[in-house]
């Protein structure tokens, strides 16, 4: 595991989402110890794992490790990238989930972000998509396009182009 002096250290699983994207966003790296450690089922869940990974595809150049266990996690932000973008979210939480995090990173990206999220669309715990759609769209310009038909399931594809006008 990495160790860095300037590096922020956290323990616990709280926050883990915010952490990473203030974490992105400042760029400085962060250790988060402790994840559900005394937990029957210790370390990071699939949601949280998947949420890692979307990080990963949105940036250029962030390390990763997360120790055996899960229990562990050091995180070295890279450039927000963005571009097209691909992402199958994990099924116990919804794409709004993934969104919120993504709303917040999108506009310091270096090219627009065009990404397709694959999912579920609402749960009892998230924001659904249909909500978050209708905030953003009305404070960002977002350009957003529902496929006919795409609801399958519960699963949803939505795909949001962020494009921002330079004044």
């Amino acid at each position: 595991m990495a160790t860095q002096a300037h590096s922020l250290s956290y323990a616990g699983c709280n926050f883990l989402r915010q952490r990473l994207v203030l974490s992105t966003l400042s760029g400085r790296p962060v250790k988060i110890r402790k994840i559900r450690a005394r937990d029957d089922n210790p370390g990071l869940r699939d949601f949280e794992a998947s949420f890692i990974r979307l990080l990963d595809k949105i940036t250029n150049g962030s390390r990763i490790e997360i120790n055996q266990t899960g229990t562990t996690l050091y995180y070295q932000p890279g450039l927000l990238y963005g571009g097209s973008v691909e992402h199958d979210c994990n099924v116990l939480r919804s794409i709004g989930y993934y969104l919120e995090s993504l709303l917040c990173l999108a506009p310091f990206m270096k090219h627009p972000l065009r990404i397709v999220l694959r999912g579920v669309t609402n749960d009892q715990v998230d924001p659904s998509v249909s909500s978050e759609s209708f905030v953003s769209c009305s404070s960002l310009a977002l350009e957003k396009q529902v496929p006919e038909k795409a609801q399958v399931c519960c699963v949803f594809v939505l795909l949001f182009t962020v494009r921002f006008r330079h004044l």
